[in-house]
């Protein structure tokens, strides 16, 4: 709840009008203030008084607040213009704060030359309309209510009191004393009832107090929690089936190549249950959606030119593809595909290897090297050195643990400017991509990116494999 600290009002040019709920948990005020010394004034604010107490405030949510603000203050506007061009007052225009709160929230309208400061104990904040800007302005800028003879743009500010926070209403002609002199928060509302003296003064200071009554936490029931159960479960089967392919396998089966990839872990130490559980954990999703690949396709992913004539097939990990050429080893970035390391040998490299999260390179003169993925050597041994020859282009197969989104096996026929994707069960062409020049080399299945590599006459081509179920 909120609480009144200080106030002060000089009638007939100022007034400040309240009323709050017994539990402290709801309430409104209303300010105005006008420069002029005027009966007339008496007999306006009375009027403005009865009219927002004879209205339904005391009735609004404050779902409909802001709205209902809205509506109430325009029509207040043309009530007041309607008075006030009967008067006999030189400035036909008043300065209003409107003010609803609910608990610590407030909502609030201003007009004229009335502003709004929050404070924490460590600094002021301006809250609404920044007096700064209007301390040299025309009437129609002020804003006045009542003044214009057209609607009045009205703007619903919000602000939240918490505890031991206070919110301060300022006449125009006391804000730069306060607001741009004042350091010492703690005695701020000793310093601005000292202006009680001034000429034509107005202040509210409201305090952020605790709550008298705190709502009490409702538990929920047996039934609430079923249906919220239910409606997930099937929140979850839209999304199955709206992103379709499978893609919480394909999440599984990439998390087990990163898991296993992983520098900070051993095979030895993933636990066997991760295993078997995630086999377990497929083997029911394919219970409840257990249909085939309707399509298969080749497509190119993307093409790169390369400054050199590739000699042993690529090879890759989850991060990089491994080119070879005669003594020179390229290391590229998938994603970017920019080089991030190369190294140079004194021979010419026999064959290439990716396992145990290392790259294995071969050389002619029977010496071999353990790379890690960022270039780093591991090792190095004198092993007999096999050879790996560029162009023998042989069939493969990718199963469904190679991609999850396979409910059987596929053959990869590689040719001279072709590559086929057949059901061999079936005997059926699923897919064909054609070369303009001759395929030197392709790479085994990346399982992770879902892509071959192809080494096509001076270029590196990616070519994607799309699987819709």
């Amino acid at each position: 709840m909120i609480s009144v600290q200080s106030f002060h009002d000089n009638p007939p040019n100022s007034f400040i009008d309240k009323q709050f709920s017994q539990d402290g948990r709801f309430g409104w005020l209303l300010m105005m203030w006008h420069p002029e010394h005027s009966v007339q004034l008496e007999e306006i604010a009375a009027d403005l008084k009865l009219s927002v107490r004879n209205s339904d405030v005391n009735t609004v949510s404050r779902i409909e607040v802001e709205k209902w603000l809205k509506g109430y203050i325009n029509e207040l506007h043309w009530k007041m213009h309607a008075r006030l061009r009967r008067s006999d007052l030189s400035e036909k225009g008043l300065s209003v704060l409107f003010a609803i709160f609910f608990d610590h929230e407030l909502f609030f309208v201003q007009f004229g030359r009335l502003f709004c400061c929050l404070s924490d104990g460590k600094k002021l904040r301006v809250a609404g309309t920044d007096y700064h800007h209007y301390q040299m302005q025309t009437l129609q800028k002020l804003n006045l209510l009542g003044f214009a003879d057209k609607d009045i743009p009205i703007k619903v500010q919000r602000v939240f009191i918490a505890e031991n926070h206070r919110f301060l209403v300022l006449s125009g002609n006391l804000c730069a004393q306060v607001f741009d002199n004042h350091s010492d928060l703690a005695g701020l509302t000793h310093f601005v009832e000292s202006f009680s003296g001034s000429e034509n003064p107005m202040w509210l200071i409201i305090e952020g107090k605790a709550r008298l009554i705190k709502t009490k936490r409702r538990k929920l029931s047996r039934l609430q929690i079923s249906t919220g159960v239910i409606i997930l479960l099937t929140l979850l089967a839209i999304m199955y089936v709206m992103f379709g392919n499978r893609f919480l396998d394909q999440l599984l089966h990439r998390t087990r190549i990163t898991v296993k990839r992983s520098t900070a872990l051993r095979l030895d130490q993933i636990p066997n249950s991760l295993t078997v559980d995630t086999q377990n954990l497929i083997k029911y999703l394919e219970r409840i959606v257990n249909l085939p690949a309707r399509d298969i396709e080749l497509d190119i992913l993307w093409t790169s030119t390369l400054d050199y004539q590739v000699t042993i097939a690529p090879v890759f990990s989850v991060d990089n593809i491994y080119l070879a050429a005669e003594n020179n080893l390229f290391a590229y970035n998938k994603r970017s595909r920019e080089l991030v390391w190369k190294k140079s040998f004194e021979h010419r490299i026999n064959s290439l290897f990716y396992t145990e999260n290392t790259l294995l390179v071969c050389l002619e003169g029977d010496l071999a090297f353990g790379y890690k993925e960022d270039g780093t050597q591991n090792w190095q041994q004198s092993i007999n050195s096999p050879i790996t020859d560029l162009g023998i282009l042989e069939p493969s197969s990718i199963s469904p643990e190679d991609d999850p989104r396979l409910d059987r096996s596929i053959t990869i026929v590689p040719s001279s400017r072709f590559i086929t994707v057949v059901d061999a069960q079936r005997g059926e062409n699923l897919s064909t991509i054609t070369f303009k020049e001759e395929l030197y080399s392709l790479s085994t299945y990346d399982s992770f990116a879902n892509c071959f590599y192809a080494i096509v006459n001076d270029g590196l081509i990616c070519v994607q494999l799309k699987i819709a179920n």
